[in-house]
């Protein structure tokens, strides 16, 4: 029964109604999307439906072991440490052709070593023993290959000529890397000669469109809020063009940036081209893309890992870093299992190089120690009539705030407190206590701003409420809609900096005399 305001019976009523009275931010949790192909042996697979992972074993049972969104899963884990992870599964393309190398051994070892080989940055090493045949070296790598099921390829001996096959379709194979000696101090068993041909002749993707439009299309577009996507299909043009549509460009409110939706993802591919190919290509593809905030492109030249692993495990890095603090940066956060190229290759080891590519939306890597870690983490965006200071979308760490920003208004404003209300002059004046429950006019909206942004500072989101508050108070920046069918808000906010610049000049005198007055 109900005790309502014309009862009369006596009664005692007590009940509980969790309310919000002040507006506060909370970190978006952060939910990384892998979209890829499956192996084809494997059935039942609902295409192009996001499905929730548990575990890197699961994405293996699931797609098959050593396929693309085996893989990826696998990296982005290795980066994220349990941040939730789903998949978008696609079947390959109708057409797609498998990539194939191979490795062909000459003259037997004259010493028992290991052969240190490695596949996609995987180590795989191999037991010679002293006078093998081409044909029982071929036998054993072949054997090591076949042992590790997380690898990406298969492999297949015929007289001593190795060929390994990609267990996917698709262009992907033609970045699976073979290669020696990667580790420290590392040698070729003496004696014996290893030539290896690189990956080639794989082609085709699938339509990254299908996929996009299964997360949701219209006003229900990324309904799950992926906030962080990798794919595995690199920098193909047509993939990248279509996230960028999906996501929306340049400053509009489209796509995943509309009003109504409000639940934009950032995106990641890989490169390891080395040398001044691997920037010159880079920059013209960022400079080419001016007006696109969704994708980026993360730069290790030289590396023997897989590219779109290497962007997997940046988007597992960045998405555990924010899932913990939104405004955190990623320079010098380290890219687990990650494989430098050599020192000749990196042109990452050039200030004013890294300085270029951050300019032209393209993330650079820097080596220390053997690791490679993050340095700046960019999109696309960087158009031409937008000054560099005023460069929101630039960043990654920026789009991790803005997400963010988006999320805590249409949480506060859907909250039950903004339900069914009245629209008022002046609240102070519906005496009805009941009625005032819901009654609200301009001043509530703006409490409600300005406690949005007191909260958001607490947070390191923006630079200072107080500019916020200050514009607020100015007036104007709340109105009533015509027809007192709501309100209109506009929230103008500072952006906290990112700090990635710490520049001293230390002054250095030998004369002792300012000791002496």
């Amino acid at each position: 029964m109900t005790l309502s305001s014309n009862s009369l019976a006596a009664a005692v009523g007590s009940s509980v109604n969790n309310v919000q009275f002040q507006s506060a931010a909370e970190n978006l949790p952060r939910k990384i999307l892998v979209i890829g192909t499956y192996a084809a042996a494997k059935t039942g697979i609902a295409d192009e439906t996001p499905q929730l992972m548990t575990s890197v074993e699961d994405a293996g049972g699931r797609y098959g072991y050593g396929s693309m969104l085996h893989r990826l899963v696998k990296a982005a884990y290795a980066g994220s440490k349990g941040v939730e992870l789903w998949t978008c599964p696609q079947a390959e393309a109708g057409s797609a052709v498998v990539a194939t190398g191979t490795i062909t051994f000459t003259n037997s070892p004259t010493e028992a070593a290991a052969l240190h080989l490695y596949i996609s940055g995987d180590y795989v090493p191999v037991a010679f023993t002293i006078g093998m045949s081409v044909t029982e070296m071929a036998d054993a790598v072949t054997a090591a290959i076949t042992a590790d099921q997380d690898l990406p390829v298969s492999a297949e001996n015929t007289a001593g000529v190795l060929t390994i096959t990609s267990k996917s379709k698709g262009t992907w194979g033609n970045s699976i890397k073979a290669s020696l000696n990667e580790g420290f101090n590392q040698e070729t068993p003496a004696g014996a000669t290893v030539a290896i041909v690189a990956m080639s002749s794989g082609t085709l993707v699938p339509t990254i469109t299908d996929a996009l439009d299964g997360l949701g299309t219209g006003d229900d577009a990324n309904e799950n809020f992926f906030t962080d996507v990798v794919h595995g299909y690199g920098q193909d043009s047509t993939s990248l063009a279509a996230i960028l549509a999906y996501v929306g460009a340049g400053n509009a409110a489209v796509g995943l940036y509309d009003k109504l939706v409000a639940r934009p993802f950032r995106v990641l591919t890989g490169d390891t081209v080395a040398g001044s190919t691997g920037i010159s290509d880079l920059t013209t593809l960022g400079n080419a893309s001016k007006t696109d905030r969704a994708n980026g492109v993360i730069a290790v030249p030289g590396s023997p890992n897989h590219p779109s692993e290497i962007a997997a495990i940046a988007i597992g890095v960045m998405a555990r870093v924010n899932n913990n603090r939104a405004a955190q940066h990623y320079i010098g956060e380290l890219l687990p299992g990650v494989i430098p190229g050599a020192a000749a290759d990196r042109w990452t080891s050039s200030y004013d190089s890294r300085d270029t590519a951050v300019k032209a939306g393209i993330s650079p890597t820097i080596v220390k120690s053997g690791a490679v870690y993050l340095q700046n983490v960019v999109s696309f965006y960087h158009p031409d009539n937008v000054a560099v200071s005023s460069n929101l979308y630039r960043s990654m760490r920026n789009i991790s705030i803005v997400q963010n920003l988006l999320n805590s208004v249409s949480v506060n404003f859907s909250q039950e407190k903004w339900q069914g209300i009245s629209i008022v002059a002046d609240v102070a004046k519906v005496t009805n206590s009941v009625d005032a429950q819901k009654a609200r006019d301009i001043e509530a909206v703006i409490d409600d701003g300005v406690a949005l942004a007191t909260s958001w500072e607490s947070h390191a989101w923006v630079y200072s409420a107080a500019f916020t508050i200050g514009k607020l108070q100015e007036g104007g920046y709340v109105t009533i809609r015509s027809g007192a069918t709501g309100f209109n808000m506009t929230l103008p906010i500072l952006v906290s900096g990112e700090g990635a610049i710490l520049d001293t000049e230390v002054q250095a005198d030998t004369s002792l005399a300012v000791l002496l007055g």
